[in-house]
């Protein structure tokens, strides 16, 4: 009993661990058993004090043990456990709704290949942020602090300079600092649109956005999305209709397509927001990929009517939430009284780390790294798809995602129950398209667009199967 395995990988303090709680398990240690003294099993084991305690703290965290003052530690009685009532998803959470599909996307459950997915594979994440960054965050003492609600003022500064060297012209205090870009969509609702308010939105466009700005009452209007941008025609068409209060775009490396919009497309859609008087929220998720600088909105406009939203997630991991909006010196206070209502302030570790990892030169590098990945995963998926019957465009853009086309032959629906079944997460037209004009298009994730196993399936689904 208590005997640790020193030539085992497994550390010490986790057999301890293991060892102990089998014996709570198996009965063979009854509740209210007294356990060896830290220091007696310290001896028996052949460990130190320290594993012994922290085994024991451990434990007790778990609930099997408890300390008693001048006993030591005893087995706890078993906790009962409720039985879990059986929680039915709603409609707005079913698999092929915007939230059911978000969900999906994050906790990844049963997915063997998630060529759909919206985040870059953890592997390719792996060197992304040093443990050094988060050992000087605890020797800072950072932690017992908040950060200050609109943003850690170094990371504000070093976010401006950043964007000016786009050639965005904006000061730090014009940032505020999100827990990613839909935090950021959700204060810009709040703050500037009211019930009833007119929205356009890209159609396809992110596919979370829609069901958010309808909870806030806005009325969604599409606008469809070609190859250099949005249709100007119809942007126009919307404009003078409905009169709307904002359109939310992404310029570059758009979610789904990968495209990007030209620089005439830029000045089209501000000529009409000038005209028509509406605001337009520009989404740089993925611009930071970009191979080369590009033309955007902000830049044109120096954030006249454009409100800039950026974030890192994408880049880092879907651990750190972490992004920010830049947006006309007017409009900071009541976005900031929006944030401290939604959540008070921000993450101090988030801010401490994407700080460091902007300051030290890492970020840059990294991104570097993922742009030489990507471009090769983009041409070997673009490739595999093409061998599997989908029409994929022959000039496709950059980023993360890939938009592909269905054969005619293919249901949509059905592929994606039998996708589903097979353990594929197929990201499907239909859910970035508010007026379904996408149904028969499917977004792919670049790095994992060109698995073997996702080529197959989709090679039976199409008949074009060697």
């Amino acid at each position: 009993m208590f005997q640790v395995v020193r030539s085992s990988p497994v550390p010490l303090g986790d057999q301890l661990v293991e060892e102990v709680t089998r014996l709570i398990e198996s009965k063979r240690l009854p509740e209210g058993a007294r356990l060896p003294s830290v220091r007696s099993l310290a001896r028996r084991a052949g460990v130190s004090v320290y594993t012994v305690s922290s085994a024991y703290e451990r434990l007790s965290a778990r609930g099997l043990i408890q300390a008693r003052p001048g006993w030591g530690y005893v087995v706890s009685r078993p906790a009962r456990s409720p039985v879990a009532p059986r929680v039915e998803l709603g409609p707005s959470q079913s698999a092929d709704s915007a939230l059911g599909f978000a969900r999906r996307l994050i906790e990844q459950d049963n997915i063997v290949v998630p060529a759909g997915a919206g985040f870059l594979p953890a592997d390719w994440l792996a060197d992304a942020i040093p443990s050094s960054v988060l050992s000087r965050f605890g020797r800072s003492g950072a932690a017992g602090e908040s950060a200050p609600v609109q943003g850690d003022p170094e990371l504000r500064a070093l976010l401006a300079e950043r964007l000016r060297s786009a050639s965005v012209p904006v000061l730090a205090d014009q940032l505020i600092v999100t827990f990613g870009a839909t935090h950021a969509f959700d204060l810009i609702a709040r703050t500037l649109l009211s019930r009833g308010d007119a929205v356009l939105v890209d159609d396809p466009g992110y596919f979370v956005l829609p069901t958010q700005l309808k909870a806030h009452g806005a009325r969604l209007i599409s606008v469809p999305r070609q190859r250099d941008g949005s249709d100007l025609a119809a942007l126009e068409e919307a404009a003078k209709l409905h009169r709307p209060r904002m359109f939310f775009t992404q310029t570059l490396l758009h979610n789904p397509t990968g495209m990007s919009a030209s620089p005439a497309n830029c000045h089209g859609v501000l000529t009409l927001a000038e005209r028509y008087d509406f605001l337009v929220t520009e989404d740089h998720v993925y611009s930071d990929l970009a191979s080369a600088p590009l033309v955007s909105l902000a830049q044109i406009d120096e954030l006249r009517r454009v409100l800039y939203v950026g974030s890192f997630t994408k880049v880092l991991g879907p651990g750190l939430r972490i992004g920010f909006l830049a947006v006309p010196a007017a409009l900071v206070p009541r976005l900031i009284e929006a944030k401290i209502l939604s959540v008070l302030s921000g993450s101090g570790l988030g801010e401490f780390v994407l700080r460091e990892v902007l300051a030290s030169g890492k970020y840059r590098r990294h991104v570097e790294r993922l742009r030489d990945r990507l471009a090769k995963a983009r041409a070997a998926t673009a490739m595999a798809l093409g061998g599997a019957g989908l029409q994929v465009e022959a000039t496709p853009g950059q980023g993360i995602f890939l938009w592909a086309r269905l054969p005619a032959c293919v249901d949509p629906d059905r592929l994606a129950l039998e996708a589903q079944a097979a353990g594929i997460l197929l990201a499907n037209g239909a859910l970035f398209s508010p007026s379904g004009q996408s149904r028969d298009c499917l977004r792919f994730n670049d790095a994992n667009g060109a698995d073997p196993r996702l080529a197959r399936f989709l090679s039976a689904q199409t008949g074009n199967a060697a």
